[in-house]
């Protein structure tokens, strides 16, 4: 199995970043206009894209606000795989998001294509948390 990981700076709160990744108004600031989220355990993200004839549907397996969410994916290519996001406090200020996108099934063309996705929409989360203005990568 391969795991795409990830970490990247902050200059926002841990309440604001687990905000932007678990709420619908915040997965709409940063990744996919087209999106709902459902908040807490064993409730379902589900996320549209341009193209995409279905919803890719991610289960909400952890969820500690501020903290740590992990989402497990049910159905298209991310089925079987857990993103994980974890919210590490600085001391100088910000937080440093950690993330592991894990259990691809090889290292192919989709897990390239999805490391660099998500590295190319980090940015988008990184500019929407730190200025709360939204920068949805994806709009229909």
């Amino acid at each position: 199995m391969a795991d795409i990981a990830m970490q990247l700076h902050i200059e926002a709160e841990p309440d604001t970043v687990y905000t932007a990744i678990s709420t619908t108004d915040g997965i709409h600031g940063w990744f996919t206009t087209t999106a709902t989220a459902d908040e807490g355990v064993d409730g379902v993200h589900e996320l549209r894209f341009p193209g995409v004839p279905e919803a890719w549907r991610l289960r909400i397996a952890e969820a500690e606000p501020g903290k740590r969410l992990v989402l497990t994916g049910e159905n298209g290519p991310w089925t079987g795989t857990v993103q994980t996001y974890e919210l590490l406090p600085r001391t100088e200020g910000g937080v440093t998001l950690r993330f592991t996108h894990g259990g691809f099934p090889a290292v192919d063309d989709a897990y390239r294509d999805f490391t660099y996705g998500w590295a190319t929409k980090f940015v988008q989360l990184k500019t929407y948390a730190e200025t709360g203005e939204p920068a949805p990568f994806f709009t229909r």
